[in-house]
């Protein structure tokens, strides 16, 4: 990993404790959003892409339901290719 990749996960590291912190089990996709810059409307199309996280629609439903797992999100947000494949 270059010092670069390193100073950047490094200033991250208190907003990561933070969800951490306010969300130990699943992160609202809003929050989740806020986190990445992006919004919340394409979060959940990253979620029902299946890049991340679980999306779903029951057969009659007019909307959908996410649930983004915290260690998921944030394993998949700390990652990086260093010649290992994780």
């Amino acid at each position: 990993m270059t010092n670069a990749i390193r100073d950047f996960l490094s200033a991250d590291e208190e907003k990561i404790e933070k969800l951490i912190h306010d969300y130990p089990t699943s992160i609202p996709t809003s929050a989740a959003a806020e986190f990445l810059g992006i919004n919340p409307a394409s979060m959940r199309a990253v979620m029902e892409n299946g890049t991340i996280g679980l999306s779903w629609k029951k057969g009659g439903a007019l909307n959908k339901g996410f649930f983004l797992p915290t260690c998921q999100f944030l394993r998949w947000y700390m990652r990086y290719d260093d010649g290992n494949k994780n």
